[in-house]
């Protein structure tokens, strides 16, 4: 596709201060701390919303289909709006974008906030308000990201990303530890109005974030043309296309479990505090393991990539089986540890590979990937009703090793990716 310049284009400056490199090189770009921060407060809410809803939707019906549906809810945008986002966040100013879903949002969860304090929510009204949180999490995931790379350059980017996941991985620690201990001290509506509160933080932060001089994909062309045009290209790369194969199986799989975790806490016979620790352990162990990624200059990216995906099942196997708090509560934070090396390398895996101009649409593509995980989170949700919550995540895990190991033998070329 062709491009045309932005006036007074210049490449993002890659230099280091003189002395010492520093660990955490992307701190160095101006905005990148603003927009990191940022990150932290909009993973949490995203994820204080996927558990508040989760809690709310299992105190309200006890089915565990409809708990799962909530998590459905939250990522089905990416699926079928992932490669159209893309093309936005490649052909409009991605900051004013962002800010715009932002300033939806808040209100929105003032609403469910003051209905949930009337004593007024129902089951059903917590669908859509999960849905628009998902539709802003896909504008996140294409446009702040590709914003993200824009600011930091090439040179910088791979620890640009790995920061990125320590952001996000947070995110899911404390938005599901501060849904939990909100309900058991303040209450189910106040809940809502922290999340506002969050939205609004994150828009003052990124008002002080300028949008950085970058090339665009031309205008001659319409948006959807334009995703259409990125999936094209990115199913030439084999090993690109192999990224994707290893995303869809861990997001049907892996990530699939979260909305159950209030059940699996609710059968250990543990308060909701304890619900909401329980569920942070995985997003903990993330962060973890991603701040060993930002700090480790790593080689083997895609060999790190795949080995993380196969430790995570194994460990997240051993989360199902055990009836245990604390021995539930290591086993989901090890599963998360492993975790962060598949989250860690696919964001980096696709945008160092993606020419400037496709930026979005390799993110909006691999969104779409794991924009899968609603239709494995029905089908484990289905599974969990038939049988039991765990076992039935230990018969999804397992056929999460079979499937991925298919995926390996077909696209080789991933493990040697750098």
């Amino acid at each position: 596709m062709e491009v045309e310049d932005a006036p007074g284009l210049a490449p993002p400056a890659t230099a280091r201060p003189a002395g010492r490199p520093s660990r955490f090189p992307a701190f160095d770009a101006p905005g990148f701390l603003r927009l990191w921060l940022m990150g932290w407060i909009w993973n949490s809410t995203r994820w204080m919303a996927t558990f508040l809803g989760s809690y709310l939707v299992n105190e309200l019906t006890a089915s565990p289909l409809l708990v799962q549906l909530v998590g459905a809810s939250m990522f089905a945008p990416m699926f079928f709006g992932g490669p159209l986002a893309g093309a936005v966040a490649d052909r409009f100013d991605r900051r004013t974008t962002i800010l715009r879903q932002l300033a939806l949002l808040a209100p929105l969860a003032v609403l469910m906030g003051l209905v949930t304090m009337n004593g007024a929510l129902s089951a059903w009204m917590v669908y859509p308000f999960v849905l628009a949180v998902g539709i802003g999490g896909v504008v996140d995931w294409t446009s702040r990201r590709a914003l993200l790379y824009d600011l930091v350059g090439d040179e910088r980017a791979p620890n640009a990303l790995a920061l990125e996941m320590v952001s996000m991985a947070g995110g899911t620690t404390l938005g599901a530890l501060f849904g939990g201990a909100i309900i058991e001290f303040i209450g189910e509506g106040e809940a809502f109005l922290v999340m506002a509160g969050f939205y609004i933080a994150c828009f003052a932060l990124l008002l002080g974030v300028a949008s950085p001089p970058r090339r665009q994909a031309a205008s001659g062309s319409s948006v959807v043309t334009d995703a259409v045009h990125g999936l094209r290209v990115i199913r030439r790369n084999e090993a690109l296309v192999g990224v994707l194969a290893v995303t869809v199986v861990m997001n049907f799989f892996y990530f699939t479990f979260m909305p159950l975790v209030p059940v699996f806490a609710e059968e250990l016979e543990v308060n909701a505090l304890l619900a909401g620790i329980l569920a942070s352990g995985n997003g903990f162990g993330m962060m973890l393991g991603s701040l060993l990624w930002a700090a480790w200059a790593v080689r083997q990216r895609g060999f790190l990539y795949v080995a993380g995906s196969f430790g995570a099942m194994l460990f997240l196997l051993l989360f199902a089986a055990i009836p245990w708090y604390p021995g539930a509560l290591l086993f989901v934070m090890l599963a998360g540890l492993s975790a962060s090396a598949f989250g860690t390398m696919q964001g980096v895996l696709m945008m160092t590979a993606a020419e400037p101009e496709m930026r979005g649409r390799a993110m909006g593509v691999l969104g779409m990937a794991i924009g899968t995980l609603p239709f494995g989170m029905v089908s484990l949700g289905l599974l969990a009703q038939a049988t039991t919550p765990a076992l039935a995540v230990v018969i999804s895990v397992a056929a999460g090793f079979l499937v991925l190991g298919a995926c390996l033998a077909r696209y080789r070329a991933v493990v040697s990716l750098r």
